[in-house]
């Protein structure tokens, strides 16, 4: 077992994000590494995250991810009332992930100490950025893709 506590433990978790294909994630994860921020990822039936313990002493980043062809959007997501309160800036992202989009966020994440970073599809992003502003004093940014739609299913057959 990995201890992500430690830097040794981070460092893993980022070669493994690499070659899992998830190399976007690396600019949050080596934030985490170098004690500038920590990270939690809930999952859509988390009811609250333990943000009140992983904030406490560093910048907070909350990544939900909400690109995984569901498209459901915040109805779909226990929390997402509770990460809207707490948020003090979001950004949702409803685009393919490049690296400086991830940098940019931890960046944010330093000077807003709680971020809500929302990976979403395209088509649901709509729906994040309604249900953000019936918070009106929430800030947050939209990143969307410049052509068709994201994600973009796999063709059948292309999956094992």
């Amino acid at each position: 077992m990995m201890d992500f506590s430690s830097p040794a433990g981070m460092a893993q978790l980022i070669a493994k994000a690499e070659v899992a294909g998830y190399g976007h994630l690396i600019e949050l994860l080596r934030s985490a590494m170098r004690g500038e921020g920590n990270l939690c990822v809930p999952s859509r039936d988390t009811a609250m995250p333990p943000l009140w313990r992983l904030g406490k002493k560093r910048p907070l980043i909350c990544l939900v991810g909400d690109d995984d062809y569901l498209e459901g959007g915040p109805s779909t997501w226990a929390c997402a009332e509770k990460l809207r309160s707490w948020a003090a800036f979001a950004i949702i992202h409803g685009s393919g992930a490049e690296c400086w989009q991830y940098a940019m966020a931890a960046s944010v994440a330093r000077e807003a100490k709680r971020l809500l970073f929302v990976e979403t599809s395209s088509a649901a992003a709509q729906d994040w950025a309604e249900f953000l502003r019936q918070r009106a004093d929430l800030k947050f940014w939209g990143i969307l893709p410049k052509t068709g739609p994201h994600p973009v299913m796999p063709a059948r057959g292309d999956v094992n």
